[in-house]
């Protein structure tokens, strides 16, 4: 009878698990199809947050946007069904398919389970940061060494936040650094551990070992910096130091969220980019000629665009585009 007991409960465990990540699985599909259609305009940061925002499942239940296991009685569901075009979500573009309006009320029926997930932290101990970017500065030339620099975010790692935001920001970082890059070329930070929290670029590859030596910029600003005790902690002060003596630097890596949040506005992003204070000079230097593009060369080395309904703004849009060099 116990045995018969144990295996009853262990098939429930088991039977659980399964529910469990069958219902993770779907969320994380729903998720998907969020991101890729509805969250530019209603993602945290979109351009019509005030009408619906897709932040998470708890608060999609919380503002009535969903009802758990009712996709009928779903203000988000509903809106993909509409046959009015000024009403049917996503606005201006063509209907889901139906296999993804039919993910999306199946993850409604089934309670609109959270698409994040849940994990166990591993804590990465700044020895271990250290250690990880003195190994990665080893396997580069030595003549590389002094234009490598990293960004962090194991702070943020170890503070357990989740996956999606951990994600944006590691997007974030791609976009910034190659917005403030006078590089040709794409070049995203690459990661160098295994959760992939300490990333890797070349100063050379964005042009900020020529212009304004924008590293040093960076460190003039950074409140961070990390400082240890030469006497009780000798063994993470040699491993700085080292890191210092061969990168030719002060300061060999920053916090990405820091990073983002300053580099992304003036001072900053001007001082990066060593930015000329108006924007005609700015044009001598892309050698762009404005006025005689507009005047000779329409259509072939300029275009106009206006927008009635803009993805990123509640205004209407002009966008001008010029051939450069660059």
């Amino acid at each position: 009878m116990k045995n018969l007991l144990k295996i009853s409960c262990l098939s429930i465990l088991i039977l659980g698990g399964q529910i469990a990540e069958a219902q993770q699985n779907l969320a994380q599909q729903a998720y998907a199809i969020f991101q890729q259609n509805c969250l530019n305009c209603h993602g945290p940061h979109g351009a019509f947050t005030e009408q619906l925002i897709i932040e998470s499942a708890t608060s999609l239940i919380a503002t009535g946007a969903v009802v758990p296991r009712r996709p009928i009685e779903s203000t988000l569901y509903t809106r993909l069904l509409q046959k009015d075009l000024t009403k049917r979500m996503p606005l201006g573009q063509p209907q889901l398919s139906p296999a993804a309006i039919l993910t999306i009320s199946n993850w409604i029926t089934a309670g609109a389970p959270s698409w994040i997930v849940q994990r166990d932290v591993n804590f990465i101990t700044t020895d271990a940061m250290l250690t990880t970017i003195q190994n990665h500065l080893k396997t580069l030339d030595t003549f590389d060494r002094p234009s490598a620099r990293y960004f962090t975010m194991t702070h943020l790692y170890n503070a357990g936040e989740n996956f999606e935001t951990l994600n944006a920001y590691r997007v974030a970082l791609s976009k910034l650094v190659n917005s403030l890059s006078w590089g040709f070329e794409i070049r995203n930070p690459e990661p160098i551990d295994a959760a992939e929290t300490i990333f890797y670029i070349d100063l050379r590859d964005y042009e900020w070992d020529i212009r304004g030596d924008a590293w040093t910029q960076i460190e003039s600003v950074y409140p961070y910096a990390i400082e240890f005790d030469a006497t009780t902690q000798a063994g993470l002060l040699a491993k700085l130091e080292n890191l210092r003596q061969e990168m030719e630097c002060e300061v060999p890596f920053v916090h990405v969220d820091w990073f983002l949040a300053n580099a992304s506005l003036p001072p900053l992003y001007h001082d990066i980019l060593d930015l000329p204070a108006t924007d005609r000079e700015l044009e001598r230097e892309l050698e762009v000629d404005v006025a005689r593009n507009i005047q000779n060369a329409p259509g072939r080395r300029v275009w106009r665009a206006g927008f009635n309904d803009s993805g990123v703004s509640n205004n209407n849009r002009v966008v001008e585009r010029h051939t450069s060099r660059y």
